[in-house]
């Protein structure tokens, strides 16, 4: 019984070919486009998943310390060497 229901599927398939084949070569794309929006997601493989992992990190600090705080955290973070000197524009 599966093999008369594939049968009558790849019968109705043929029937929609024979009926799209005329359209123009842009219209069968923007159909192609929408046949393949509409199939169910696949699985993600293991690289996809860590790219959208990275992604929910873009922009997260640590402790979410407010911009003066990072500002501090920054300036106190640099060390100076002693080789170079600083010059007053004043």
């Amino acid at each position: 019984m599966a093999t008369a229901t594939l049968n009558t599927d790849y019968n109705v398939a043929e029937g929609y070919f024979k009926m799209l084949n005329p359209l123009s070569d842009s219209i069968k794309i923007f159909l192609l486009k929408m046949i393949a929006n509409s199939l169910e997601p696949r699985q993600t493989t293991e690289k996809t998943e860590k790219v959208s992992s990275l992604k929910n990190l873009f922009g997260v600090w640590a402790n979410s310390p407010d911009t003066d705080g990072i500002e501090d955290f920054i300036k106190n973070s640099r060390t100076n060497s002693g080789l170079r000197q600083t010059v007053s524009f004043n």
